[in-house]
C-alpha cells in the first residue's frame, strides 16, 4: 500500500522524528552526532529553514523545524538524511538502509504546543535513562536554551523559540 501523501505548509513548524533502520544505533558515537549536525547545518544554510530544537539519541533524532516558503519539509529531510547516510555508510563500511522508512512529521500549531514539543524532545534522554538530569546531556538544544553551552554553535545554529 502506498504511503499517504504529506500535506505541505509554507512557513510551518514541524516536529520531526527520524529513526535508524531496525532501531539500530546510528548516532551512538560522538563523531556520528557531529556528522549529523554538520549535515543539518549545511542544509539549514542552503534552504533557509529555522531549527528551534533538537535532540540526537543513539538510534533516532527529534527536530523542531520551521520551513520557509521556498522549500518543503520533505526536501529538507531528504537532503539531510541522504547526506548523513552517505557519510555513515562510507565511514562504517555499512550497506543497506540507514534510516527506517520515511521520517515522521507533525505540523505544530500554536505557541503553547511548540513549547510542549520542545520540552518533550529535550526530556527524551531522561525518559531513555541516558542521564538523570537534562543538563547532563550535551546532544540537545536544551543547554542552548539555558545558556549553558557555548560550543553547540560550532555545530548548528539554533534560533530560540519565544512566545
Amino acid at each position: 500500500m502506498p504511503n499517504a501523501k504529506r500535506l505541505y505548509y509554507q512557513n510551518a513548524v514541524y516536529h520531526i522524528c527520524l529513526r535508524g533502520n531496525n532501531r539500530q544505533y546510528i548516532l551512538d558515537k560522538e563523531e556520528d552526532k557531529i556528522s549529523f549536525l554538520n549535515s543539518l547545518e549545511k542544509f539549514r544554510l542552503r534552504f533557509g529553514f529555522v531549527i528551534y530544537a533538537f535532540v540526537l539519541m543513539d538510534n533516532h533524532v527529534h527536530l523542531v523545524i520551521k520551513t520557509s516558503s521556498l522549500i518543503t519539509i520533505s526536501k529538507i529531510m531528504q537532503a539531510v538524511a541522504l547526506s548523513y547516510s552517505v557519510k555513515f555508510r562510507k565511514k562504517h563500511g555499512y550497506t543497506g538502509y540507514v534510516w527506517q522508512g520515511r521520517f515522521k512529521s507533525n505540523v505544530i500549531e500554536g505557541q503553547r504546543y511548540i513549547l510542549e514539543c520542545i520540552e518533550y524532545i529535550h526530556n527524551n534522554p531522561i525518559r531513555a535513562k541516558m542521564v538523570e538530569r537534562i543538563e547532563d546531556y550535551f546532544w540537545s538544544s536544551y543547554c542552548f536554551y539555558q545558556g549553558l553551552d557555548l560550543n553547540m554553535k560550532n555545530f548548528v545554529q539554533i534560533e530560540p523559540f519565544v512566545d
